[in-house]
């Protein structure tokens, strides 16, 4: 095409496919054939790799975290527990670094007023803000020539550091401690310097996600395991766009765990360091790869966590709960289901694992079955040698043991009460023999060990070629990692249940009537998508994530009597109230936030007890929810654990898949999506290493292009502070109308201004040309427009008001300053909750008349949703329109809800958008959560006597069909066997174990 328009020197595409390749190799992200334990070959780009480009990429590496932040409020992975308090200080961050001079932890240091210290940890208190340390003070006596600490803790900002290990050294105090000091204090330099020569030294947080996927745009199903992840390091809001989701490998044939294995091996491991360039300080740094987190669905956690399931007796892979059914049923143990039980911890899961290997080599399946049953574990890949050395066992006893001809030769001449001892003396030796063959698999990894390694590795089971490595791994912890996905186990989980219950019982007018209701709904305030409820009722079955969190927030506003019973109502009630709080962005008060959540759990798992007895052993989701506590405090905020970019980003996958002939289509979308991140990396500025050695970029006028916010939508990256808060959108020009003073809705309220609005402002005001604007930009970056239900700074201090915006202004461009005001029509929200909905109430300041309150833009604080109480103004589905259909009026005919006042509005407290803020504004009685059952163990106790009640009678029941079954069975036996008594030629077979476990048939025939 460029050639036919004339461009010139205009590259052949063999030419330009060249020079994509040699970019592709100089910026490193090499795609690296891999070769799993089960004998799988696929391709793979290195984390390692797409990580070092973050560090080297201008419009990223501002927002990467290095050090983990101290502080009261919660918002990001580096806030809580694991990165702050769990993982070890040199795991966190190692050193720090005052431009060329370099601190670490455990080496001696002196600070500017002349006081030696041993740093042991860096954090920050605020992100982006000052670096702090925390070290143990210590002394150093002139006389003995010594060290000495009382192990006192300091804390103190890092720029009060004043000489490194080397020049403590220089100043001869680097002599020996008096006190046997820890391990993390070191006599000498860290030996980190040794492996960093000079280099910075930091830490990188990963989150790997993996699942099955199909290749195919169309309907057919093109199956592919997948793994992808995302930089830790990046906040959320960063995180919860495409262009940050980095593709690892994909397979047709190798599982997810096989394909973490290799990632594990090349990139996360202890010892193991990776260079990467900084563009900031513009030099080579040293990093290391931790997991953060396993975000996934719930079968996917199970095979991480080499569990066996949730259809499994023990099916929590957090925690120990679990047996038989009737087991389930005691008092105890039913009551355990509504509480997070035993922890599982990766070294146990571990010893079970290698258990059930060694048991298999005995031969003998139902051994490794029960192991498996009583154990809740079940590995994915150990299973697949499970099964190798059972059949090869079985093949080896068969020779020795069974076979006459090919038998130990001691077992023809042994007595027949020695041969048992004998015959489990060569089981024994056989099971030996499995187990030595075990460890030489699989061939090409035990060929590629070390030399020295061969002695300690060659007589034991390895991760990651027998079992899966995650178990293995330091820094993470399988089962409390394995975090509680809101997605799958709460949309799909228990909102679908409650969705499915709901509707169920409904006939056809009750679904009309619902779907009536639903869609008068206002969805301002929701970000949500436009509500399409005759859609969600046609295909009521077959809703995903978005119809739930939809439903969730709206559907407890149309239900009434007419639709379902009181406690399906509080079903709905409590997951409402749950959903929002699962969805906060932020934690100010974790102890409080964890308090009220688990309040809200306990009210769903109850309710849903009230209901069915039985659905908490039906349904495993409810009880993972409980493990949603640990995870927060642990991990940060549940959307931190959220897998929806990750599904989005599947479609890009397709898109590579489809240029693939299939041939490799592991090789071949690996290669794309390096080519992809080549493009990416080169377009927003990011620095690589030319031929010579030189880290270089591109120039502006390619940089230029990835400036353009539809270049970067393409690309799936936004930047949201384009929105500035207080700002006013207006009409285009040739749509704009101006509009006097006295024509607003400010100028004909008939009360005065308010005591904010001195008359000197208000004359001003009169003297300005005025245009209506279509939207206001909130503090909170909501775009509020008119109508809006709002939040803001009112006329006294500290008191914020509320109201509906009427009119949105803005001066005229010609005067000296613009001016942007926002009409706000008052309204008050009652102190107590409405007894139907359990939410606050809201109404007119004045039923007479309309008050308003001009504003200026900045004052708007947030924006929050409010619906029509319609059961209280006993609104009704009475009106009637012409329904639209492609953007026109069209001649069909539908009902609608008519909303008969304009007084009477809820709150509404199931919004999870900026729900955290409105819980701050309103106080506390109006948003506290009340616990349903006030005594849950006895209610649990009294529960599970009726449920065994019920099910001993329905075993009963179910017994007495399978015998009456089992004799009619019986009769009809005889019966043919009678029949058939006088056939000629009648063959018998029986069957007669011998002592030694081999089967001899004896055959009978009868002559004619």
């Amino acid at each position: 095409m460029l050639n036919q328009l004339g461009v010139p020197d205009v590259p052949s595409l063999k030419a330009l496919r060249k020079t994509q390749e040699e970019l592709t190799k100089s910026i490193g992200i090499p795609t690296r054939a891999k070769q799993s334990p089960r004998g799988h070959v696929f391709y793979q780009n290195g984390v390692a790799d797409l990580l070092a480009m973050d560090w080297a990429n201008p419009e990223v590496r501002p927002h990467i975290q290095i050090y983990p932040v101290e502080s009261k409020k919660v918002t990001d992975a580096w806030h809580a527990e694991k990165v702050l308090r769990d993982l070890k200080p040199e795991e966190q961050g190692p050193m720090w670094a005052d431009d060329q001079k370099h601190y670490y932890i455990g080496e001696l240091a002196q600070l500017r007023d002349g006081q030696l210290i041993v740093p042991l940890r860096w954090f920050q208190q605020e992100q982006n803000g000052d670096v702090y340390g925390e070290g143990i003070l210590v002394t150093h006596d002139p006389i003995r020539n010594i060290l000495h600490t009382d192990r006192s803790v300091l804390r103190f900002k890092t720029g009060e550091l004043l000489m490194n290990w080397y020049e403590v050294h220089d100043q001869d105090f680097a002599v020996p401690f008096i006190e046997p000091m820890p391990e993390t204090v070191y006599p000498g330099p860290n030996p980190l310097r040794a492996i960093a020569k000079g280099r910075r030294m930091y830490t990188c947080y990963i989150k790997p996600w993996g699942d099955d996927v199909s290749g195919n745009r169309s309907k057919q199903y093109n199956e592919h395991t997948n793994i992808y992840f995302a930089h830790a390091n990046l906040p959320h809001e960063k995180l919860s766009q495409e262009y940050f989701v980095r593709f690892c490998s994909t397979s047709p044939h190798a599982s997810a765990g096989e394909q973490f294995d290799t990632m594990v091996a090349d990139n996360i491991t202890e010892k193991r360091w990776h260079v990467a360039y900084d563009c900031l300080v513009k030099e080579e740094i040293l990093f290391r790869v931790i997991p953060a987190n396993l975000p996934a669905d719930n079968p996917q956690q199970s095979e991480l966590c080499s569990h066996v399931g949730l259809k499994g007796n023990f099916w929590c892979r957090v925690c120990h709960l679990g047996g038989t059914e009737k087991e389930r049923e005691t008092d105890e143990n039913y009551h355990q289901h509504f509480t997070p039980g035993r922890p599982r911890t990766p070294a146990e899961t571990r010893s079970a694992v290698i258990e059930q290997i060694t048991v298999s080599a005995f031969g003998v399946q139902e051994t490794v079955t029960n192991l498996q049953r009583l154990s809740g574990v079940k590995d994915k890949l150990a299973e697949y040698w499970v099964q190798k050395c059972i059949s090869r066992s079985r093949s080896i006893q068969q020779q020795r043991i069974h076979n006459h001809d090919t038998r130990d030769t001691r077992l023809n001449t042994v007595r027949t009460r020695d041969r048992p001892a004998l015959v489990k003396e060569i089981q024994q030796s056989i099971q030996t023999e499995v187990m030595d063959w075990l460890y030489t698999q699989p061939a090409h990894k035990y060929d590629s060990l070390p030399e020295d390694s061969r002695l300690s590795l060659r007589k034991q089971l390895r991760p990651g070629d027998h079992f899966s490595s995650l178990l293995t791994v330091e820094t993470l912890d399988v089962h409390q990692d394995s975090t509680v996905e809101p997605l799958h186990t709460y949309l799909l989980g228990n909102d679908k249940y409650v969705w499915h219950h709901l509707h169920t019982p409904w006939t056809p007018a009750q679904y009309q009537l619902f779907a009536l209701r639903l869609q008068s709904s206002s969805t301002d305030g929701l970000n949500i998508p436009p509500l399409q409820a005759s859609y969600m009722i046609q295909y009521k079955n077959g809703l995903i994530g978005k119809h739930f969190k939809s439903l969730q927030q709206l559907a407890v506003f149309h239900l009434d009597e007419s639709l379902c019973p009181q406690l399906v109502l509080d079903l709905c009630k409590a997951t409402g109230e749950l959903g929002a709080l699962l969805w906060y962005h932020e934690i100010d008060d974790m102890e409080g936030y964890l308090a009220d959540l688990t309040i809200l759990i306990d009210n769903v798992l109850d309710i849903w007890a009230l209901i069915d007895p039985k659905r908490i052993f039906v349904k495993a989701k409810l009880h993972i929810l409980e493990h949603t506590i640990a995870n927060i405090r642990r991990h940060g905020p549940a959307v931190l654990f959220s897998t929806e970019i990750f599904e989005c980003f599947n479609a890009v996958f397709r898109l590579c898949s489809v240029l693939s002939n299939h041939q490799a289509p592991s090789r071949d979308i690996a290669l794309t999506f390096a080519d992809l991140e080549r493009f990416k990396h080169i377009a927003s500025g990011g620095w690589w290493k030319d031929q010579t050695g030189t880290y270089t970029c591109a120039s502006t006028r390619v940089t230029r292009y990835f400036g353009e916010p539809s270049h970067q939508r393409r690309l799936g990256y936004s930047r949201r502070d384009l929105l500035d808060p207080a700002s006013v959108k207006c009409p285009r020009k040739n749509q704009k109308k101006s509009v006097p003073w006295s024509a607003t809705s400010a100028a004909t309220s008939s009360l005065p201004a308010s005591d904010s609005e001195s008359q000197h402002q208000r004359g001003d005001w009169e003297a300005l040309e005025w245009y209506e604007g279509t939207a206001v930009v909130s503090r909170h970056h909501d775009v509020c427009r008119v109508g809006s239900w709002v939040f803001a700074d009112g006329p006294t201090e500290g008191r914020p008001v509320f109201g509906r915006i009427q009119q949105i202004l803005r001066s005229s461009e010609d005067c000296a300053q613009t001016v942007d005001l926002v009409v706000l029509e008052q309204f008050e929200i009652s102190n107590q909750r409405h007894p139907h909905y359990h939410m606050p109430a809201v109404h007119p300041l004045s039923v007479t008349q309309r008050i308003v309150l001009p504003l200026e833009a900045k004052s708007i604080i947030f924006l929050c949703n409010v619906q029509h109480n319609c059961r209280d103004a006993n609104c009704e589905a009475s009106g009637r329109r012409f329904r639209r259909q492609e953007r026109l009026q069209s001649g069909v005919e539908e009902y609608f809800v008519e909303h008969k006042d304009d007084q009477h509005f809820i709150l509404n407290m199931h919004a999870i958008h900026n729900a955290s803020l409105l819980r701050k504004t309103l106080p506390r009685e109006l948003c506290a959560p009340v616990q349903y059952l006030q005594d849950r163990r006895a209610e649990h106790d009294r529960l599970a006597a009726t449920l065994r009640a019920t099910q001993d009678a329905k075993r009963a029941k179910e017994k007495e069909t399978r015998d009456a079954r089992k004799a009619a069975n019986t009769v009809a036996k005889r019966s043919a066997g009678a029949e058939g008594g006088n056939a000629a030629g009648q063959v018998s077979m029986d069957v007669q174990p011998e002592s030694d476990g081999a089967l001899h048939i004896l055959y009978s025939a009868d002559c004619i």
